[in-house]
């Protein structure tokens, strides 16, 4: 993830891609908020913003490629290996955005694709907290232990990393199971059960960047928003599941419910996208 953040174009298409899913987002809460008195136009809308939602996919596939690009051109062949996976993962992504809006949202298939790319990210991530493991673990660890002194990062200290990556691959595991549940979000239990899980996921996620930033590991401006952002995702999957567990007898209680559960949605990706302008422009002085 490194790779893209701290490269001008790659953070350029982030920022690009989170402005698209923005109004796509916001097509989605006139679709919730149309429901009860027009269903066709409350359909259109829907699938107006399921299109926009996979053109920003795209542009973030966009921001991967770019920066495994720039790698290549480096010849930082293994730096760019690990980007041709997560490019793979975020084209995962991308397909599944795609059969959402050609299906109109009703493809099961949508979801599960989705999962899949967020689990091959989770085991990037995953792998990225071996490495950092067996680099803590190494030869200037042993020594220092034998000398009966510490050195930084070995105890827990400042520059300690492979807990923060592994407690991240676990959210987005977790993430990745809620994700496939809503494969079958039409039936109550797996609603709530996605809804849980997904929000548990990136509350983990969040508070694994939130524990680099007090150890110092990441002091950049862009911090806060990424931790607002990831927080009101949590909040909006939170509430998808009591939605989801809610019955609601008449379609006004229903596009309310939905429409509160996008809003969240669109705030946090909101603030993801205020970060990677926040980052863009420290990366442009």
């Amino acid at each position: 993830m490194e790779h893209i953040v701290k490269s001008l174009t790659p953070i350029a298409l982030l920022v690009a891609s989170a402005v698209v899913f923005v109004l796509g987002t916001a097509f989605l809460i006139a679709s919730d908020a149309t429901l009860p008195s027009a269903l066709g136009a409350s359909s259109d809308l829907a699938q107006a913003g399921r299109w926009l939602q996979f053109v920003a996919g795209a542009c973030a596939m966009g921001a991967v490629c770019m920066a495994g690009w720039e790698l290549i051109l480096r010849s930082e062949w293994a730096a760019g290996a690990e980007i041709a996976a997560a490019a793979l993962a975020t084209l995962l992504l991308v397909i599944g955005l795609l059969v959402s809006a050609a299906s109109n949202g009703s493809s099961p298939e949508a979801a599960v694709t989705s999962a899949v790319g967020i689990g091959i990210w989770a085991l990037l991530v995953l792998s990225r907290a071996a490495r950092a493991s067996l680099a803590e673990q190494g030869p200037a660890h042993s020594l220092a232990r034998g000398a009966g002194t510490s050195i930084p990062g070995s105890q827990g200290g400042h520059g300690r990393q492979a807990d923060l990556w592994l407690t991240a691959a676990i959210g987005l595991f977790v993430l990745a199971i809620g994700y496939g549940f809503t494969a079958a979000a039409s039936s109550r239990g797996p609603g709530i059960a996605a809804g849980l899980l997904e929000a548990a996921g990136l509350a983990v996620v969040a508070a694994s960047v939130a524990a680099a930033r007090s150890r110092g590991l990441l002091s950049s401006r862009p911090v806060p928003s990424a931790l607002t952002g990831l927080a009101l995702l949590a909040v909006s999957f939170l509430a998808a599941a009591i939605v989801a567990g809610v019955a609601f007898g008449t379609l006004t209680g229903l596009g309310a419910g939905l429409a509160v559960v996008t809003a969240f949605e669109l705030a946090g990706v909101a603030a993801l996208g205020l970060a990677a302008w926040t980052r863009l422009r420290e990366l442009h002085k």
